[in-house]
């Protein structure tokens, strides 16, 4: 959790930051942000989600930043002093600008090149790279300029490191891999290891070699311990501002879109392909050989077996649309007491065929 920033900003400041509108004390000073529950009168929250504002009552937040439906009278505080708002249309978004402008984003040593760094004489470093203890740099690799290295990194030959990348401890990128401007990737993360490629000849699996490779484009994001597999011949793709969480699994051959978020554990298999500003939530499962159509949303542990048209919303395994996928489930818990219906019903028809049990003597 943040401390105190020591650097204190009245809410009129913040307000105008984000082209919000004050709702009470524009002179109150704030110095933190902080969560909605817990929050000290220093502090700015935000609430984007209905499903939170029963807490606006109870908070002891200075400063809540909010949509433009929220005002006092649709919060109903009756023993806490009222709150000061911040209006805006996006809250999430205008919060995530205040973030940003009073906390920044984590800081990164200039340490330089470390001496205990393995730096091929071939690979070409840009100005200002910061290469920690005991990275490796292949041979012919370049690294683009302000590039941040943490320790345990291994970057294979004839890699290609954009401008301003951030690889955080342990991560690994194979040969001939290319990553664009202001990559980030997060411990653990494994770009262009083997795809799961075998040709299967009496009963033996033969290993296919896999000589494409994967490229990341700018401003893609990959959680810790996510793979994404090198293609078997072309390229892996991952497209300009994608977001990938924790454990997330990319097959070979897969060209994932644009604005993507792929949250985590995250699993998709080879030669599949995705739009734009697709959002698949945790826990998704994909299929080989398939299209996912822009703004289509998955969510939570769907499973996809089947060419998704674009901006649908689907849920269940298989995936179906999601109004119907809720009404389906919301039967399941019925499922066993409409069993013993359909029986009861069979039984009495069995009753009623000719020569049950209702029949007269001689009828």
């Amino acid at each position: 959790m943040a401390g105190s920033t020591g650097n204190f900003h009245k809410i009129g400041d913040l307000a105008a930051h984000v082209g919000g509108t004050v709702l009470g004390d524009a002179g109150r000073l704030i110095d933190r942000c902080h969560g909605l529950m817990g929050a000290a009168p220093t502090d700015i929250t935000f609430v984007s989600n209905v499903k939170y504002m029963r807490q606006l009552a109870t908070t002891d937040a200075g400063c809540v930043v909010v949509g433009r439906q929220v005002n006092q009278a649709s919060i109903g505080r009756q023993e806490k002093p009222p709150l000061t708002f911040i209006q805006t249309d996006d809250p999430y978004f205008a919060f995530r600008q205040i973030v940003v402008l009073m906390h920044g984003f984590r800081r990164h040593a200039a340490v330089g090149i470390s001496p205990l760094a393995h730096i091929a004489s071939s690979a070409r470093l840009g100005k200002n790279v910061n290469i920690h203890p005991f990275a490796y740099v292949g041979e012919n690799v370049i690294v683009g300029d302000g590039c941040n290295i943490y320790s345990g990194v291994t970057i294979m030959d004839d890699a290609v490191l954009g401008a301003e990348c951030i690889l955080y401890p342990s991560c690994t990128i194979y040969e001939q891999c290319v990553l664009g401007n202001r990559v980030i990737l997060h411990a653990g993360v494994v770009i262009g290891s083997d795809g799961y490629g075998f040709a299967t000849h009496k009963g033996v699996h033969h290993k296919i070699p896999q000589i494409g490779n994967v490229i990341l484009e700018d401003d893609v994001e990959i959680g810790g311990n996510s793979v994404v597999e090198r293609a078997a011949m072309e390229t892996t793709r991952i497209g300009m501002g994608t977001k990938l969480g924790n454990g997330v699994v990319i097959g070979h051959n897969c060209h994932i879109g644009q604005h993507n978020l792929l949250v985590s554990q995250v699993g998709i298999a080879g030669s599949t392909s995705t739009g734009h500003h697709v959002v698949l939530a945790g826990q998704v499962g994909v299929a080989g050989h398939l299209h996912i159509g822009n703004m289509v949303t998955a969510a939570a542990q769907t499973g996809i077996a089947g060419d998704i048209l674009e901006k649908q919303v689907v849920w269940g395994t298989p995936s179906i649309e999601i109004h119907q996928a809720k009404r389906v489930f919301a039967q399941l818990a019925h499922l066993p007491e409409l069993v013993k219906r359909v029986r009861a019903l069979e039984a009495q028809l069995e009753k009623l065929k000719p020569g049950g049990d209702h029949a007269e003597p001689g009828g």
